[in-house]
């Protein structure tokens, strides 16, 4: 292991809990980006009322692998709003400050904020949105038609991205965490991107989609294409979601 790899393990062991910002009593971090004045927010259909085929947990896991490129894929907002929830949907506060998603999260901080690129969804134009948990709501960060090229040449997928009906991009705020249980927090934010994912693959099973995760992408460009902070905001996964067609295995 080199230096950047032992310092990361080292520098994020269990903390000293006297010492982090929540004991401290430092002000609580936002649990959600406020909506940009201007915005509009978009209400998505309840998934609630959502009807899927029912696929075995294990048919959905042993239906998955890797995938080299999607046929050109489009699904509808009632679809997008069910994968949205399965993801990150909010269901309820418990003891007034902790927030139970459909996900998990360490001490229930959820740092993570879910960007998506609509290359071909019913009902929405092309461009860059934010999922609004607590609201199941999303907001246009970004309305362009040209961004699922801008997307392919970030992730480095083109095959994918520009096929694909949705492509998500997870952006982790470690401080929502690091506030709570110290620098231990930078590995939750990194290990709940994967939960999140798995739950998009399962999700998409029912809908007859593929989701193919994108770990690989340039960092700088990404966070460019999103109009994010460098210093709090960070990109972190990538998954693209279209239809499943012949050949589309690597």
């Amino acid at each position: 292991m080199n230096k950047v790899g032992k310092d990361f393990i080292n520098g994020t062991r269990c903390p000293d809990y006297s010492t982090v910002d929540l004991i401290l009593r430092v002000p609580e971090p936002p649990r959600e980006l406020p909506v940009k004045k201007g915005q509009t927010t978009i209400k998505l259909p309840s998934p609630k009322r959502f009807k899927i085929t029912d696929v075995p947990v294990r048919e959905a896991i042993e239906g998955w692998e890797p995938v080299g490129f999607f046929p050109r894929s489009t699904m509808d907002v009632k679809q997008l709003s069910y994968l949205l929830w399965c993801t990150q949907g909010f269901r309820k506060t418990v003891a007034e400050t902790i927030e139970i998603r459909n996900t998990p999260s360490s001490g229930s901080r959820n740092p993570l904020e879910t960007y998506f690129v609509a290359g071909e969804v019913e009902g929405l134009e092309t461009g860059l949105y934010r999922y609004l948990p607590k609201s199941h709501s999303i907001v246009a960060e970004r309305i362009d038609s040209g961004i699922t090229l801008e997307m392919s040449t970030a992730s480095l997928n083109f095959k994918l991205t520009t096929r694909a009906a949705v492509t998500f991009l997870w952006v982790a705020i470690p401080y929502r965490t690091v506030w709570a249980v110290g620098n231990r927090g930078y590995r939750s934010a990194l290990i709940e991107a994967g939960h999140v994912c798995q739950n998009l693959i399962l999700a998409a099973a029912g809908l007859g989609l593929q989701v193919a995760p994108i770990d690989l992408f340039h960092d700088e460009l990404i966070t460019n294409l999103a109009n994010l902070d460098p210093e709090t905001q960070w990109p972190i996964y990538i998954a693209a979601v279209g239809s499943i067609g012949e050949n589309v295995a690597l």
